[in-house]
């Protein structure tokens, strides 16, 4: 019921319709929301390209391929098919991906420069003017956090473009939003970490001695500068844009006999630069507009399935329930990019970023749904096998008990099946039958399981009749029945299991056949072959194991995602 009153509560109207006519009616739906989400993003990615000015792309080349190259005039032509689109877009975030490493450069070279005077200081003994420079610079890199903010919330932005339901079929590049977070982490770390400083010691940052803390920042900031370098030459390297441009490196500034007024200008230059690059590269390109949209083309057009609203406020619920937790171990591949759970969990859930969330939430929890039944289904294959090797004289009464925990795992289905009924009825899945975020053969898998569990008696109260003299005779049926499902359940599955690469990355193995029965046998602690009494305490073992395997699902994905406080949570 706790499932069944957040549909309710999404407001959304069923109607009966024929199976075939309410397909028909989703993929129209869907069609049209396509349609306007890709009209919605041809005006902002259009706009950004048009505000990068003419003067940023002089002397640019974008890469064709690994010999040829081709102007900026020759990469932007107009939209007048879905190709020019699909080239624009790729060359559009190309240009900003070679121009925000540009600055993330530039912002190195600055901090390199005083940094190697603040290095003379140190081997001349020079230990105020040392004191002096660290402190000015470390100053100068926390004056950064608000660039390096609107950098990344424009990435961010662009980030947040559901490209493979534009581009169907297509790889895109992707913004280099996380080499972008790395320096913001930085320049956060170091706010942080002076007002820990400031709150707890009565340090002076006017210049007055303390070699030790200014020693320390020196060596932080060296190690910050030897690894963005890396990260920003491995960006330049896999460019895909060639600067032929004779310019003079902006981060060149005039020597002077006096390093302490070198200093001093080099850090009125970084005031500038941030206040620049904030203006050029994020207010011009229109990321505010797009992130506080206010006039009808720049707000993301809404999916009319369901009350959005609803949606995302469910969604953020969800979103911060422990259950997850379980799921650290996948990472979703997107636009042949990973996305840890972290990743897809940490920022709320809004108009803005909900089409992508969307998808990224029901491929995380698709990749995680066939985790679940490959290993259920290895487990009942093992308990199986178990069954086979040591039941020469109790093959009854194992397979009673194999049944009796068979039984116990209907109540892992119910709740799996309950949360996929609500996502479907909530139209938060993909009705594309190819799309990674759909959840249809799951949801079909379940349900011949549950189909199995409630046409078949398999607990063992329904199969011990003590007055009958067939029991054997009817266990026998069962199990074959059971076995034949079970080989038909598999070739199905493992059809699609095959590409479960494309969808996911999985950082823990699957279960193993020889793996598993090792450990049963080990559990036992045995170290010859075991007696009747140790083969039937080992196959017990491994039903127990069986169950809480079963337990642990039905609590991770069901009870621990979130669902049943949704009813009251939304009231």
């Amino acid at each position: 019921m706790e499932f069944y009153s957040l549909i309710l509560i999404m407001s959304i109207v069923v109607f009966a319709k024929k199976p075939d006519e309410e397909t028909n009616c989703n993929r129209r739906i869907v069609n049209k929301y396509r349609e306007d989400y890709k009209n919605y993003i041809k005006t902002v990615v259009g706009y950004i390209r048009l505000n990068i000015g003419l003067n940023e792309m002089q002397n640019l080349k974008f890469k064709k391929d690994s010999i040829c190259t081709i102007s900026i005039e020759e990469a932007f032509k107009p939209e007048i098919n879905y190709n020019n689109f699909k080239n624009n877009y790729f060359y559009t975030i190309n240009l900003l991906n070679f121009k925000y490493t540009e600055i993330l450069k530039n912002f190195l070279d600055y901090i390199d420069i005083i940094l190697q005077v603040c290095k003379q200081f140190h081997e001349r003994n020079l230990e105020e003017k040392f004191i002096c420079c660290v402190t000015s610079l470390i100053e100068e890199v926390k004056n950064s956090k608000t660039m390096f903010e609107n950098l990344y919330n424009g990435m961010t932005f662009i980030s947040n473009i559901d490209v493979r339901f534009v581009f169907q079929g297509c790889i895109m590049p992707n913004v280099i939003i996380n080499e972008i977070n790395f320096f913001q982490k930085y320049v956060l770390y170091k706010i942080s970490e002076s007002s820990q400083l400031d709150h707890n010691t009565h340090f002076n940052f006017n210049c007055l001695p303390n070699i030790e803390y200014s020693e320390m920042n020196f060596e932080s900031l060296n190690e910050f500068l030897t690894v963005a370098s890396i990260i920003v030459n491995n960006l330049f390297k896999n460019s895909n844009i060639i600067d032929t441009s004779i310019k003079t490196n902006s981060t060149t500034i005039q020597n002077n006999d006096d390093e302490f007024y070198l200093v001093y200008l080099t850090c009125s230059k970084l005031k500038s630069f941030y206040t620049e690059n904030i203006e050029i590269w994020y207010k011009n390109l229109g990321f505010e507009k797009f992130l506080n949209p206010k006039i009808p083309i720049l707000i993301p057009p809404i999916d009319s399935k369901f009350n959005i609203n609803v949606a995302i406020k469910a969604f953020n619920i969800l979103r911060h329930e422990s259950g997850w937790k379980t799921m650290e171990h996948i990472n979703i591949v997107y636009n042949e990019k990973l996305y840890s759970v972290d990743c897809i969990m940490k920022d709320s859930i809004d108009n803005i970023n909900f089409q992508i969330k969307k998808e990224h939430v029901m491929q995380l929890l698709r990749c995680r749904y066939t985790e679940i039944i490959k290993n259920y289904h290895m487990l009942l294959t093992v308990l199986l096998t178990l069954c086979d090797n040591y039941a020469k004289h109790f093959n009854y009464n194992c397979l009673i008990k194999f049944f009796d925990s068979f039984n116990k795992s209907k109540i892992m289905f119910e709740g799996l099946h309950t949360a996929l009924i609500t996502l479907r009825k909530s139209s938060l899945w993909s009705f594309t039958v190819w799309s990674h975020s759909n959840l249809q053969k799951i949801l079909k898998w379940i349900e011949d399981f549950l189909s199995l569990l409630n046409n078949n008696e398999f607990s063992q109260d329904n199969l011990v009749d003590k007055n009958s003299s067939k029991n054997t005779e009817i266990i026998q049926k069962k199990l074959k029945y059971f076995l034949k499902f079970l080989k038909q359940f598999y070739i199905e599955f493992y059809s699609d299991f095959r590409n479960m690469d494309s969808r996911c990355h999985m950082k823990n193995p699957y279960y193993e056949k020889s793996k598993l029965l090792k450990y049963f046998d080990y559990s036992r602690n045995t170290l010859h072959i075991p007696t009747p009494e140790q083969k039937i305490e080992i196959y017990n073992n491994a039903c127990n194991y069986f169950d809480e395997f079963c337990d642990n699902v039905y609590k991770s994905c069901y009870e621990n995602l979130g669902f049943r406080k949704i009813d009251c949570e939304l009231d």
